[in-house]
């Protein structure tokens, strides 16, 4: 049982670093001017953490397990708006050494 949660633990921070990662490099070679960027990421974000609070307090109390789970949830939620932040973040400093950069070059 041990293993298998050492897995999980292993995909879900994989999947954070990949998600990092992917949107570091998104940033990086986006098409658009990166505050558009920003504006479309953080929105997305926000909604996705809204809808997830929304779930959380309308799920019911009517199952034994409901507590921990929305303990659990919340934790999720909450992890989740720390790592957005970080991420945007990031994104913004990244953004503010290539713009740094530009007006060195130039």
């Amino acid at each position: 049982m041990e293993h298998q949660d050492n897995y999980y633990k292993g995909l879900f921070f994989g999947a954070i670093l990949g998600a990092t990662a992917g949107t570091v490099m998104g940033l990086l070679f986006a098409p658009r001017k990166g505050t558009d960027t920003q504006m479309i990421i953080s929105g997305k974000v926000k909604h996705a953490l809204d809808k997830a609070a929304e779930y959380y307090e309308s799920a019911g109390q009517e199952e034994p397990y409901s507590n921990e789970a929305k303990h659990r949830s919340q934790e999720i939620i909450d992890s989740a708006r720390d790592e957005a932040r970080k991420i945007l973040d990031e994104a913004n400093t990244i953004i503010r050494d290539i713009r740094g950069t530009k007006s060195l070059e130039n």
